[in-house]
């Protein structure tokens, strides 16, 4: 029982240290608990060694946007008409 009790306490340790790492460097930090509790070493090396992620800004108040719903639509469909008429043409031009 007690190598068990042992093994334990050093997966919450170094699990710990990875979320502490993980956690400076914008990554998920539940993840990477896991990941230490398992792995131990390895995760621990792996997360030391990684660059840390850049934050995204959360936008509370986008504000007004500058194309509505019908135009972005608009915009969508015309781009899928002409990518439709363009790959008709090759292949129109390779069944010649």
């Amino acid at each position: 029982m007690e190598p068990f009790v042992i093994v334990a306490v050093a997966g919450v340790v170094i699990g710990g240290a990875c979320s502490i790492l993980a956690s400076n460097k914008n990554r998920d930090v539940f993840g990477w608990f896991v990941l230490g509790f398992l792995f131990n070493l390895v995760a621990l090396i792996v997360i030391a060694a990684l660059r840390p992620r850049e934050k995204t800004e959360l936008v509370t108040n986008p504000g007004p946007r500058e194309k509505s719903g019908d135009q972005e639509r608009d915009e969508l469909r015309q781009k899928a008409i002409d990518l439709a008429a363009a790959l008709a043409q090759s292949r129109a031009q390779l069944n010649k």
